[in-house]
Protein backbone atom coordinates (compact mmCIF):
# COMPACT_ATOMS: atom_id res chain seq x y z
CA UNK A 1 0.00 0.00 0.00
CA UNK A 2 1.30 3.36 -1.03
CA UNK A 3 -0.32 6.18 1.01
CA UNK A 4 0.21 9.41 -0.08
CA UNK A 5 -0.96 13.27 1.36
CA UNK A 6 -1.56 15.67 -1.24
CA UNK A 7 -1.76 19.31 -0.31
CA UNK A 8 -3.28 21.68 -2.64
CA UNK A 9 -2.06 25.18 -3.31
CA UNK A 10 -3.76 28.19 -1.40
CA UNK A 11 -1.24 31.08 -1.11
CA UNK A 12 -2.44 32.31 2.71
CA UNK A 13 -5.10 29.65 2.75
CA UNK A 14 -2.62 27.05 3.57
CA UNK A 15 -3.16 27.89 7.20
CA UNK A 16 -6.61 25.58 7.08
CA UNK A 17 -4.62 23.26 5.12
CA UNK A 18 -2.33 22.94 7.75
CA UNK A 19 -5.03 22.63 11.00
CA UNK A 20 -7.01 19.98 8.51
CA UNK A 21 -3.02 18.26 8.48
CA UNK A 22 -3.55 18.21 12.25
CA UNK A 23 -6.82 16.28 12.24
CA UNK A 24 -5.54 13.99 9.12
CA UNK A 25 -2.62 12.62 11.40
CA UNK A 26 -4.83 12.26 14.37
CA UNK A 27 -7.56 10.16 12.70
CA UNK A 28 -4.58 7.61 12.22
CA UNK A 29 -3.63 8.54 8.74
CA UNK A 30 0.11 8.17 7.92
CA UNK A 31 1.61 9.03 4.83
CA UNK A 32 4.33 7.47 3.08
CA UNK A 33 4.61 10.18 0.95
CA UNK A 34 3.83 13.43 0.65
CA UNK A 35 3.21 15.51 -2.42
CA UNK A 36 2.37 19.27 -2.29
CA UNK A 37 2.15 22.35 -4.93
CA UNK A 38 2.41 26.33 -3.89
CA UNK A 39 1.04 26.51 0.18
CA UNK A 40 1.15 22.87 0.13
CA UNK A 41 4.84 21.95 -0.71
CA UNK A 42 5.82 24.49 1.88
CA UNK A 43 3.43 22.87 4.35
CA UNK A 44 4.88 19.58 2.97
CA UNK A 45 8.32 20.31 3.69
CA UNK A 46 7.89 21.95 6.87
CA UNK A 47 6.17 19.14 7.89
CA UNK A 48 8.79 16.27 6.48
CA UNK A 49 11.53 18.48 7.18
CA UNK A 50 10.20 18.11 10.93
CA UNK A 51 9.72 14.40 10.69
CA UNK A 52 13.53 14.25 9.31
CA UNK A 53 14.54 16.00 12.48
CA UNK A 54 12.99 13.72 14.81
CA UNK A 55 14.91 10.74 12.60
CA UNK A 56 18.17 12.39 12.69
CA UNK A 57 17.51 13.27 16.39
CA UNK A 58 15.77 10.52 18.46
CA UNK A 59 15.26 7.90 15.52
CA UNK A 60 11.91 7.57 15.85
CA UNK A 61 8.80 9.79 14.71
CA UNK A 62 6.44 11.63 16.87
CA UNK A 63 3.66 12.60 14.41
CA UNK A 64 1.47 14.86 16.99
CA UNK A 65 4.39 16.76 17.81
CA UNK A 66 5.13 16.66 13.60
CA UNK A 67 1.78 18.55 13.03
CA UNK A 68 1.96 20.59 16.45
CA UNK A 69 4.75 22.19 15.03
CA UNK A 70 3.32 22.65 11.72
CA UNK A 71 0.45 24.53 12.76
CA UNK A 72 2.75 26.38 15.33
CA UNK A 73 4.89 27.61 12.56
CA UNK A 74 1.43 29.22 10.93
CA UNK A 75 0.96 30.73 14.29
CA UNK A 76 4.33 32.03 15.45
CA UNK A 77 5.61 33.15 11.70
CA UNK A 78 3.11 33.67 9.19
CA UNK A 79 0.97 36.31 11.22
CA UNK A 80 0.94 39.51 8.52
CA UNK A 81 1.18 40.53 5.04
CA UNK A 82 5.12 40.97 5.93
CA UNK A 83 5.59 37.92 7.48
CA UNK A 84 5.70 36.58 3.59
CA UNK A 85 6.46 39.53 1.35
CA UNK A 86 6.97 43.16 0.92
CA UNK A 87 5.11 45.43 -1.26
CA UNK A 88 7.45 47.44 -3.89
CA UNK A 89 7.13 51.07 -3.94
CA UNK A 90 5.49 52.96 -7.23
CA UNK A 91 9.39 53.81 -7.46
CA UNK A 92 11.00 50.56 -7.59
CA UNK A 93 8.10 49.94 -9.97
CA UNK A 94 8.68 52.06 -12.37
CA UNK A 95 12.51 51.45 -12.22
CA UNK A 96 12.29 47.70 -12.72
CA UNK A 97 9.63 48.83 -15.63
CA UNK A 98 12.30 50.78 -17.07
CA UNK A 99 15.09 48.47 -17.08
CA UNK A 100 12.79 45.95 -18.28
CA UNK A 101 13.44 43.57 -15.36
CA UNK A 102 10.02 43.63 -13.42
CA UNK A 103 10.09 41.14 -10.45
CA UNK A 104 6.77 41.03 -9.22
CA UNK A 105 4.48 43.50 -7.01
CA UNK A 106 6.31 41.79 -4.49
CA UNK A 107 9.78 41.06 -2.50
CA UNK A 108 9.75 37.99 -1.31
CA UNK A 109 12.81 37.94 0.99
CA UNK A 110 10.54 37.26 3.84
CA UNK A 111 9.39 34.12 2.26
CA UNK A 112 12.90 33.18 1.53
CA UNK A 113 14.43 33.53 4.65
CA UNK A 114 11.50 31.41 5.95
CA UNK A 115 12.11 28.91 3.78
CA UNK A 116 15.93 28.61 3.83
CA UNK A 117 16.40 29.27 7.90
CA UNK A 118 13.66 26.44 8.70
CA UNK A 119 14.08 23.63 6.48
CA UNK A 120 17.36 22.21 5.23
CA UNK A 121 18.19 19.68 2.35
CA UNK A 122 19.61 17.14 5.43
CA UNK A 123 16.55 16.33 7.34
CA UNK A 124 14.52 16.27 4.22
CA UNK A 125 16.68 13.47 2.82
CA UNK A 126 17.22 11.47 6.72
CA UNK A 127 13.03 11.67 6.93
CA UNK A 128 11.42 8.23 6.23
CA UNK A 129 8.30 10.11 4.57
CA UNK A 130 8.89 10.99 1.39
CA UNK A 131 8.44 14.24 -1.06
CA UNK A 132 7.34 15.87 -3.92
CA UNK A 133 6.43 19.04 -4.95
CA UNK A 134 5.83 20.75 -8.27
CA UNK A 135 7.42 23.96 -9.85
CA UNK A 136 6.47 25.49 -13.74
CA UNK A 137 9.68 25.74 -15.82
CA UNK A 138 8.62 28.89 -17.56
CA UNK A 139 10.50 28.42 -20.62
CA UNK A 140 9.40 24.64 -21.58
CA UNK A 141 5.79 25.30 -19.57
CA UNK A 142 6.26 21.98 -18.07
CA UNK A 143 5.79 20.99 -14.51
CA UNK A 144 8.49 19.69 -12.43
CA UNK A 145 8.12 18.04 -9.58
CA UNK A 146 11.32 17.92 -7.44
CA UNK A 147 12.29 16.25 -4.99
CA UNK A 148 15.00 16.49 -1.74
CA UNK A 149 17.63 14.76 -4.31
CA UNK A 150 17.90 17.53 -6.73
CA UNK A 151 20.50 20.14 -6.58
CA UNK A 152 19.09 23.61 -4.92
CA UNK A 153 15.95 21.72 -4.20
CA UNK A 154 14.67 24.34 -1.59
CA UNK A 155 14.65 27.45 -4.88
CA UNK A 156 12.28 24.59 -5.86
CA UNK A 157 10.02 24.94 -2.78
CA UNK A 158 10.08 28.65 -3.04
CA UNK A 159 9.57 28.62 -7.15
CA UNK A 160 6.12 26.51 -6.13
CA UNK A 161 4.86 29.68 -4.33
CA UNK A 162 5.59 32.33 -6.59
CA UNK A 163 2.41 33.65 -7.74
CA UNK A 164 2.87 35.11 -11.27
CA UNK A 165 2.65 39.08 -11.15
CA UNK A 166 2.70 38.90 -7.71
CA UNK A 167 6.13 37.58 -6.51
CA UNK A 168 9.39 37.06 -8.93
CA UNK A 169 10.20 34.11 -10.83
CA UNK A 170 12.74 31.39 -9.57
CA UNK A 171 16.10 30.97 -11.00
CA UNK A 172 17.00 27.23 -9.97
CA UNK A 173 20.49 28.10 -8.33
CA UNK A 174 20.76 31.37 -9.77
CA UNK A 175 21.04 29.70 -13.30
CA UNK A 176 18.90 32.37 -15.46
CA UNK A 177 18.02 29.24 -17.66
CA UNK A 178 15.92 27.87 -15.08
CA UNK A 179 13.47 30.34 -14.51
CA UNK A 180 10.36 29.08 -12.46
CA UNK A 181 7.10 29.85 -11.25
CA UNK A 182 4.00 28.51 -8.87
CA UNK A 183 3.38 24.93 -9.72
CA UNK A 184 -0.15 25.88 -9.95
CA UNK A 185 -0.35 27.08 -13.21
CA UNK A 186 -0.49 23.67 -14.51
CA UNK A 187 -1.59 21.59 -11.29
CA UNK A 188 -3.78 23.15 -8.87
CA UNK A 189 -3.94 20.15 -6.88
CA UNK A 190 -0.99 17.24 -7.29
CA UNK A 191 -3.33 14.52 -7.66
CA UNK A 192 -2.62 13.33 -11.18
CA UNK A 193 0.55 12.68 -10.16
CA UNK A 194 -0.20 10.52 -7.09
CA UNK A 195 -2.07 7.87 -8.64
CA UNK A 196 0.34 7.78 -11.86
CA UNK A 197 2.74 6.97 -9.22
CA UNK A 198 0.73 4.13 -7.99
CA UNK A 199 -0.89 5.79 -4.88
CA UNK A 200 -3.51 3.34 -3.33
CA UNK A 201 -4.86 5.39 -0.63
CA UNK A 202 -4.80 9.18 -0.96
CA UNK A 203 -5.78 11.91 1.66
CA UNK A 204 -6.21 15.25 -0.44
CA UNK A 205 -6.06 18.61 1.76
CA UNK A 206 -7.70 21.79 -0.58
CA UNK A 207 -7.60 25.13 0.32
CA UNK A 208 -10.73 26.16 -1.96
CA UNK A 209 -14.63 25.46 -1.86
CA UNK A 210 -16.10 24.50 -5.03
CA UNK A 211 -17.76 27.39 -5.30
CA UNK A 212 -16.63 31.31 -5.09
CA UNK A 213 -19.98 32.43 -4.20
CA UNK A 214 -19.61 36.01 -5.43
CA UNK A 215 -16.95 37.09 -2.70
CA UNK A 216 -16.65 40.92 -2.38
CA UNK A 217 -13.27 42.26 -3.30
CA UNK A 218 -11.53 46.06 -4.36
CA UNK A 219 -11.32 45.78 -7.60
CA UNK A 220 -9.40 49.32 -8.41
CA UNK A 221 -6.42 47.74 -6.12
CA UNK A 222 -3.84 46.14 -8.34
CA UNK A 223 -3.03 43.61 -5.85
CA UNK A 224 -6.46 42.46 -5.00
CA UNK A 225 -7.38 42.22 -8.67
CA UNK A 226 -4.43 40.13 -9.43
CA UNK A 227 -5.45 38.10 -6.23
CA UNK A 228 -9.27 37.83 -7.06
CA UNK A 229 -8.42 36.95 -10.87
CA UNK A 230 -5.92 34.23 -9.44
CA UNK A 231 -8.70 32.57 -7.00
CA UNK A 232 -10.85 32.39 -10.31
CA UNK A 233 -8.70 30.64 -12.02
CA UNK A 234 -7.17 28.31 -9.25
CA UNK A 235 -10.57 27.19 -8.54
CA UNK A 236 -11.20 26.26 -12.06
CA UNK A 237 -8.06 23.82 -12.06
CA UNK A 238 -8.39 22.67 -8.93
CA UNK A 239 -12.24 21.40 -9.19
CA UNK A 240 -10.73 19.97 -12.39
CA UNK A 241 -8.14 18.14 -10.80
CA UNK A 242 -10.57 16.63 -8.18
CA UNK A 243 -13.49 15.96 -10.58
CA UNK A 244 -11.25 14.08 -12.79
CA UNK A 245 -10.26 12.50 -9.74
CA UNK A 246 -13.23 10.88 -8.59
CA UNK A 247 -14.30 10.22 -11.99
CA UNK A 248 -11.06 7.98 -12.58
CA UNK A 249 -11.44 6.14 -9.42
CA UNK A 250 -14.76 5.25 -10.03
CA UNK A 251 -14.01 3.73 -13.60
CA UNK A 252 -11.85 1.29 -11.79
CA UNK A 253 -13.22 -2.26 -10.62
CA UNK A 254 -14.55 -2.45 -7.32
CA UNK A 255 -13.42 -6.31 -6.86
CA UNK A 256 -9.79 -4.49 -6.20
CA UNK A 257 -8.27 -6.32 -9.54
CA UNK A 258 -6.06 -4.36 -11.88
CA UNK A 259 -7.31 -3.54 -15.29
CA UNK A 260 -6.05 -5.75 -17.82
CA UNK A 261 -5.50 -3.81 -20.54
CA UNK A 262 -5.95 -0.21 -22.25
CA UNK A 263 -5.07 3.34 -20.92
CA UNK A 264 -5.42 2.19 -17.90
CA UNK A 265 -3.51 -1.19 -17.86
CA UNK A 266 -2.54 -2.10 -14.22
CA UNK A 267 -4.60 0.42 -12.41
CA UNK A 268 -6.61 -0.50 -9.17
CA UNK A 269 -9.17 1.57 -7.28
CA UNK A 270 -7.96 3.49 -4.57
CA UNK A 271 -9.27 4.81 -1.20
CA UNK A 272 -9.38 8.62 -2.03
CA UNK A 273 -10.44 11.04 1.06
CA UNK A 274 -10.57 14.88 0.22
CA UNK A 275 -10.89 17.49 2.36
CA UNK A 276 -11.67 20.80 1.43
CA UNK A 277 -13.66 24.12 2.78
CA UNK A 278 -17.56 24.02 2.44
CA UNK A 279 -17.76 27.89 1.75
CA UNK A 280 -15.15 30.46 0.94
CA UNK A 281 -12.10 31.61 3.24
CA UNK A 282 -12.59 35.07 3.32
CA UNK A 283 -9.18 36.30 4.03
CA UNK A 284 -7.05 39.68 2.72
CA UNK A 285 -3.79 38.87 1.32
CA UNK A 286 -2.86 42.56 2.05
CA UNK A 287 -3.90 42.67 5.76
CA UNK A 288 -4.68 39.52 7.25
CA UNK A 289 -3.42 39.04 10.90
CA UNK A 290 -2.60 36.65 13.45
CA UNK A 291 -6.17 36.10 14.56
CA UNK A 292 -6.76 35.49 10.88
CA UNK A 293 -4.14 32.50 10.87
CA UNK A 294 -5.39 31.25 13.96
CA UNK A 295 -9.04 31.00 12.74
CA UNK A 296 -8.28 29.33 9.56
CA UNK A 297 -6.33 26.53 11.21
CA UNK A 298 -9.23 25.62 13.32
CA UNK A 299 -11.17 25.78 10.74
CA UNK A 300 -9.27 23.24 8.61
CA UNK A 301 -8.74 21.38 11.90
CA UNK A 302 -12.69 21.25 12.31
CA UNK A 303 -13.08 20.22 8.42
CA UNK A 304 -10.51 17.43 8.39
CA UNK A 305 -12.23 16.00 11.66
CA UNK A 306 -15.61 15.81 9.78
CA UNK A 307 -14.73 14.40 6.99
CA UNK A 308 -11.84 11.93 8.31
CA UNK A 309 -15.03 11.17 10.49
CA UNK A 310 -17.26 9.84 8.02
CA UNK A 311 -14.63 8.35 6.20
CA UNK A 312 -14.21 5.32 8.96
Amino acid sequence: MKKILVLAGGSVKGAFQAGAVRAVIEAGFQPDWVYGISAGALNGSFLVNELGRQAVESQSLDWAKAVEELCQLWHDHITTPDSLAWRRGTYELGLSALRRHFEGLLDTTPLRDLVFNTLTVGNLLASPVHLKIGAVDVTDGRIVYADPTYPHFLDYVLASSAIPILMPLVLIGGNPAMPYLDGGIRDMAPIRRAIADGATDIVCIACHSQELHGQPFAYGNLLSLVDRAMDITVNEILNSDLEWAEFFNALLPDDGSAVAAGVMKGFRKMKLTIIRPTAPLNVDIQSFNADDIRRLVAIGYQRGREVMEKDV
